[in-house]
């Protein structure tokens, strides 16, 4: 009798062997952080590493042409680029642009891992403004942004071997996402100890990826989760939601609770598949429109409960890391949730005071017209 693959058995083991598939080291990144470590660095080094990367020369280059330099002349050349950015902005940069390559790749848990990566870059930009305002954290801003954006990266190693095993016994386990998400999280720790020895990582971001549900020095980091998991559960963080995080002062949550909505602009800078708003079609009345940054989508609207849109399932929309949403008069960004084959879910994400309270008022009227 041949007994089926207990997958999760077969992962524990793996994590618990060190026999686990980490990504290649980014070498770029590891080098920026490195040498922004020393008091000695030069521009001329920091160059040298971002010249030896041709995506992050890219990025850099983008960045500082975009939209956060407007009304500066464009630059082509890269020390004038570094210059604009500025040595860590750069770090960060270079770090971010990493996370979202390494999070796009095809794969039976790619929604996981853009959930990951997303949840990633909100860390990232929380625990920088953590350090700036609250001065919860002991590091300065810029490497608080790559603790942030890295401490959970072992959810990505656990990921890819999980994805090693479903590809070879496609039937072995068919959980919900759900349940993939809560056996990545109960082993993220111990594979991001086998990241940290093969990249070799620099303090502290090695001292993150592989002590931060530790006592003591990591403390900050847990506030920061706290925070993450608010951004996840509702489209707009009040002062009021976040004051019940005790680690955070009134002050430091009215910072929190203005910045949060820029999130998007964020995820932009470093993902441009995240539509533009103008990149959605004009409405029409009782139409959803959906825009995944390569196309407009229209879907049927089933219902509108208090999590967000429920609308019939494209399977182009399974696994978007945000896409844009139009309703009647309404617009913003959402993610999206397959609830089953035929439907998913948009929940509105990173709204907002404004905007999350006329999605409010459309939801009710509309939940009360279908309910009567």
């Amino acid at each position: 009798m041949i007994h089926p693959m207990d997958v999760e058995a077969a992962i524990r083991q793996r994590v618990a062997e060190r026999r686990l598939r980490v990504p290649p080291a980014p070498t770029a990144c590891v080098q920026l952080s490195s040498l922004l470590g020393r008091e000695d660095w030069s521009m001329a080094e920091l160059e040298r590493i971002v010249r030896s990367d041709p995506a992050v020369a890219a990025a850099v280059l983008r960045v500082a042409n975009g939209v956060g330099v407007r009304g500066r002349e464009p630059v082509t050349a890269l020390n004038a680029a570094l210059g604009r950015i500025g040595a860590r902005g750069v770090m960060r940069l270079a770090w971010a642009q990493q996370a979202a390559a390494s999070s796009a790749a095809a794969g039976p848990l790619r929604g996981l891992r853009l959930r990951a990566w997303r949840e990633a870059l909100v860390s990232a930009h929380v625990s920088q403004w953590l350090s700036g305002h609250g001065g919860l954290s002991p590091l300065v801003p810029e490497v608080a942004f790559v603790v942030g954006l890295l401490h959970d990266i072992g959810r990505v190693v656990v990921m890819s071997a999980l994805e090693d095993l479903l590809v070879a016994y496609p039937d072995a386990d068919t959980r919900s996402d759900a349940g993939w998400w809560a056996l990545v999280e109960d082993l993220h720790v111990q594979a991001g100890g086998a990241l940290v020895e093969a990249w070799n990582l620099p303090h502290p971001l090695a001292a993150a990826v592989a002590f931060h549900h530790s006592l003591g020095a990591w403390d900050w980091l847990g506030v920061v989760d706290e925070v993450v998991a608010q951004v996840e559960a509702v489209p707009h963080l009040t002062p009021e939601r976040l004051g019940s995080i005790a680690a955070l002062d009134t002050q430091t949550c009215e910072a929190l609770a203005a910045q949060l909505p820029g999130l998007v602009g964020a995820l932009r800078l470093v993902d441009e598949s995240v539509p533009p708003p103008s990149a959605a079609s004009v409405f029409e009345v009782g139409a959803v429109r959906v825009s995944t940054g390569t196309e407009v989508l229209e879907v049927s609207l089933v219902r509108a409960d208090p999590q967000g849109l429920v609308v019939t399932l494209d399977v182009k929309l399974a696994t978007a890391l945000l896409v844009f949403v139009r309703c009647e008069g309404l617009g913003c960004y959402a993610r999206v949730e397959a609830l089953d084959e035929r439907t998913a879910r948009l929940r509105p994400w990173a709204l907002s005071a404004e905007d999350a309270a006329a999605w409010e008022r459309w939801r009710q009227h509309t939940f009360e017209a279908v309910a009567a």
